[in-house]
């Protein structure tokens, strides 16, 4: 049995297509239908019925692919650690869009990665969750105190939260320092529920006897900055953002929002974990 007829298996299994499963694995139909067909043979048993709607996994597909998951999760662990004895290895990260554009790159920069990585953003933490249990992603970065999972995780940094106002604010602009009284009733542009920071700040506000009123909800959090920019709104965000907000843009501590985002490490693979997270500290 090899590798690359398992995974041409999952995949297929999964699209329940041989068409979207070619596309998926940069092969012609023929050659993939060719590596099932091999698979077939070495197990001595049809995993797929097919039909022209696409194909059904047989009681023996069935058996395989409950297994397959966990066999290819460890054959790409191996694979993980053996890179990781080299370096680094071949490394993809899940983060925020806000952690990758201020806190990642520095981090790269300062340790001199030379190795490969690929980041992929995302707007939700269940996104990152499923992203670490397909293996789409070997490690995320946001803060999971609130969320149940299994995976290793570890702690890098804490940051405040702000109220992010246009500098030329009519109420707010000449203060340093406010208190949570004077802005609970105000609207604000948020983040996606699914982020840890809004469900942080809806908690903030609920533990008050408050309730986050939305004016506008965006995926970005430098759109974010551009609406509150162009004097459109006003935000709670955490103090990352402020690296990246304009001159036109004012952060304001907040009084009695005791509040922090903490962000850790989340990976699939503890040994993985470990060397990211004593270079990304």
């Amino acid at each position: 049995m090899k590798i690359e007829w398992l995974e041409a298996f999952q995949i297929t299994a999964e699209t329940k297509s041989l068409t979207k499963s070619s596309e998926l694995l940069h092969m012609s139909q023929p050659a993939l239908s060719k590596q099932i067909r091999n698979l077939e043979i070495d197990l001595g048993a049809s995993l797929f019925i097919r039909s022209s709607t696409g194909v059904r996994l047989t009681q023996a597909g069935e058996i395989l692919l409950k297994s397959s998951k966990n066999i290819l999760k460890e054959v790409n662990s191996v694979r993980k650690e053996i890179n990781l004895s080299q370096g680094i290895g071949d490394i993809t990260i899940g983060s925020w869009p806000s952690i990758a554009t201020s806190y990642l790159p520095y981090k790269f920069a300062k340790h001199k990665f030379n190795d490969q990585f690929r980041v992929k953003i995302s707007h939700s933490f269940l996104e990152l969750l499923s992203g670490l249990e397909k293996g789409l992603i070997d490690v995320a970065l946001f803060d999971d105190r609130e969320i149940k999972h299994s995976y290793y995780s570890k702690f890098l940094f804490s940051e405040r939260f702000f109220l992010f106002i246009n500098a030329n604010h009519p109420i707010y602009a000449n203060q340093t320092s406010i208190s949570f009284h004077e802005i609970k009733d105000e609207s604000f542009v948020v983040l996606p529920s699914t982020c840890d920071a809004r469900m942080l700040v809806d908690k903030e506000f609920a533990s008050k006897g408050s309730t986050l009123k939305v004016a506008s909800e965006i995926e970005f959090g430098q759109s974010i900055l551009g609406f509150v920019e162009a004097n459109l709104g006003m935000s709670i965000l955490p103090e990352i953002f402020i690296q990246n907000s304009s001159e036109n843009v004012k952060a304001i501590e907040i009084q009695d929002f005791n509040i922090s985002r903490h962000v850790s490490l989340i990976a699939n693979d503890e040994a993985i974990g470990n060397k990211l997270v004593s270079m990304l500290r």
